[in-house]
């Protein structure tokens, strides 16, 4: 898994970069890159659900995932094309009217009704993270969008690294921190997690990208951090309520895309939230 996942993570950091630094080619690599991860997302939290016996209508989950995203995410999109794409409000009525339809001509009533609560519960965690990740990027700037992606996943590298580490080096292993959800996460590896959030974000502000006080950076490096831990603990009792160990096998040595957006969780959404207030 590691040899992997040497491969496939400086082949997704690179991909970041080159959305960010590409300039008007990187905001098409990003348009281009979107209704994919959006789609793969759905696919992966549908079969998540399917594992604990929930039906969902997948395709009405996709269809309604990639309009709104194709209509609020994707600004290098043409116009014309986006303006043809009726507003979120409208798309939400049509998307639960045709599960309300659904109804009528599925026979079995159990399932048709569990299909209709599951559904939305799908589109909403891609929506919440893809939505605000996409918007920050076209809204705030490539470089507001590389800041959040590389101190939230420097959480994953430290964690990582430092909980392999630490399990081999320590005569009895590391401890662990809550092994019923995340056997392999361990106070160390979070330690590790922590310092490199916080190490990535006062990096950016010796460059100049982050203009704030020392101690805003660092708490933005530690919120980074917590809500990516918090993200990576949700999935984990995803997938353990489901008993399957990754949300999907599209990344050699990572998983599915939920494997590695998870982190995002939380942080896309409280981020853009404090972005738009003006609170960072």
């Amino acid at each position: 898994m590691l040899k992997y996942r040497i491969i496939s993570f400086p082949l997704l950091l690179l991909l970041a970069l080159a959305v960010a630094f590409a300039g008007e080619y990187g905001r098409w690599i990003f348009a281009a890159l979107i209704l994919p991860v959006t789609l793969a997302a759905v696919l992966e939290l549908s079969g998540i659900v399917r594992a604990m016996q929930i039906p969902v209508n997948t395709t009405a989950a996709a269809v309604f995932s990639l309009l709104v995203m194709a209509k609020y995410a994707p600004y290098s999109l043409a116009e014309k094309f986006r303006a043809y794409l009726p507003d979120f409000l409208i798309l939400t009525v049509l998307f639960l009217l045709v599960l309300l339809v659904s109804l009528l001509f599925d026979r079995n009533r159990e399932r048709a009704v569990k299909a209709l609560i599951a559904t939305p519960g799908v589109t909403a965690p891609v929506l919440l993270v893809l939505l605000p990740l996409a918007r920050i990027y076209f809204e705030f700037g490539a470089m507001t969008f590389l800041i959040l992606v590389l101190c939230t996943k420097a959480s994953d590298t430290g964690g990582y690294i430092a909980g392999m580490l630490s399990n081999k080096l320590m005569k009895n292993g590391n401890h662990k921190i809550v092994p019923a959800i995340s056997p392999k996460k361990s106070w160390e590896g979070t330690a590790g997690a922590a310092l490199l959030s916080i190490g990535t974000a006062v990096i950016f502000r010796q460059c100049g990208c982050l203009t704030q006080p020392l101690w805003v950076v660092i708490g933005f490096g530690f919120l980074a951090f917590l809500g990516s831990f918090a993200g990576d603990l949700t999935e984990s009792q995803l997938k353990r309520a489901a008993n399957i160990k990754d949300s999907g096998s599209w990344i050699p040595g990572m998983g599915g895309v939920w494997d590695v957006i998870d982190s995002f969780i939380y942080n896309a959404p409280l981020f853009y939230l404090a972005l738009t207030s003006g609170g960072f």
